[in-house]
């Protein structure tokens, strides 16, 4: 299958840009804007601040490098979608950010087959992606992407504080790389990709 796993949130913990600025904090949360309750506008300014040290220091979560291997052993292409900011734009700004994100990557041993930057302005830029890259599965953690492709993909909602009212039948939720890589078996089982386990 064709796995996409978001970068941002589920391949690194984006409650750990907190450590940089602790004001940021709220708790009712559905997108990035809400994660720092801010408009889009100061958004944009809070990454402009904090984003090389977020992007340079941040380090993966526990067992992100585990998962995309045992993805890869099973024979999945894993392709890494990520909206992260500016990682889209042409000019300088946008190949600095493509180079740190592919630096991250390798330095912290993540297994890929390709890296997708989508528009961070465009809340269904995925969508696109899934459908194009026929996308099987993709892990995400913020709830405007996983609405925007759960009609052409499976999503999984990777669990955090600020997506808990991201929910409904067609979407799964993994609290761990653990869940997410049981997850993504079963799927594979029912879709007759691995064989069904005997009991």
């Amino acid at each position: 299958m064709n796995i996409g796993i978001d970068l941002d949130g589920v391949l690194t913990d984006i409650m750990g840009f907190f450590r940089f600025n602790e004001a940021l904090r709220h708790s009712e949360l559905d997108d990035t804007r809400d994660i720092f309750y801010c408009t889009n506008d100061n958004l944009k300014a809070r990454w402009k601040r904090y984003m090389l040290k977020y992007a340079t220091i941040q380090p993966a979560r526990k067992g992100a490098k585990d998962l995309l291997r045992k993805l890869k052993k099973d024979g999945h292409r894993v392709v890494i979608i990520s909206k992260r900011v500016y990682a889209c734009r042409g000019g300088l700004k946008g190949r600095a950010m493509r180079l740190l994100v592919r630096g991250w990557l390798l330095r912290n041993k993540i297994l890929f087959q390709r890296v997708i930057f989508c528009d961070s302005d465009r809340p269904d830029s995925k969508l696109d992606v899934c459908l194009e890259k026929r996308i099987d599965v993709l892990v995400d953690d913020e709830p405007v992407n996983i609405r925007s492709v759960r009609s052409v993909t499976t999503p999984i909602c990777f669990d955090a504080r600020y997506n808990q009212n991201c929910c409904g039948d067609d979407i799964l939720r993994a609290r761990g790389f653990d869940e997410t890589y049981s997850l993504i078996r079963q799927i594979a089982r029912e879709r007759g990709i691995i064989p069904q386990e005997t009991t």
